[in-house]
């Protein structure tokens, strides 16, 4: 009995970049939505260079500011492809789904 090992470092490697990707993706969602959040007027930076909630000039209810719904968007997109990606993934491990 032997170890295949094509078969083990192909399986390691398709590991390594699948695992890479869901991060990635994930990350540049959260990215979009810190982005619409700061074009939205929810959070400030204040003086010592620290974030904090925003306590002046919130923006009028039902007037969204430019980007805010495209940086949304995008975010909810990643979000959907990363999460597609991981139950494409469990799919493939799991013999009764095939």
């Amino acid at each position: 009995m032997g170890i295949d090992w094509f078969a083990f470092l192909t399986v390691a490697i398709a590991s390594v970049v699948g695992a890479c990707f869901v991060v990635t993706v994930y990350s540049i969602g959260l990215r979009f939505w810190s982005a619409a959040d700061s074009r939205a007027g929810k959070y400030t930076v204040k003086d010592d260079g620290t974030v904090g909630p925003a306590t002046a000039g919130f923006p009028i209810p039902g007037q969204t500011p430019p980007g805010v719904r495209l940086y949304r968007s995008l975010a909810i997109a990643c979000f959907a492809v990363s999460a597609a990606a991981v139950l494409y993934g469990i799919y493939l491990i799991v013999p009764q789904f095939h």
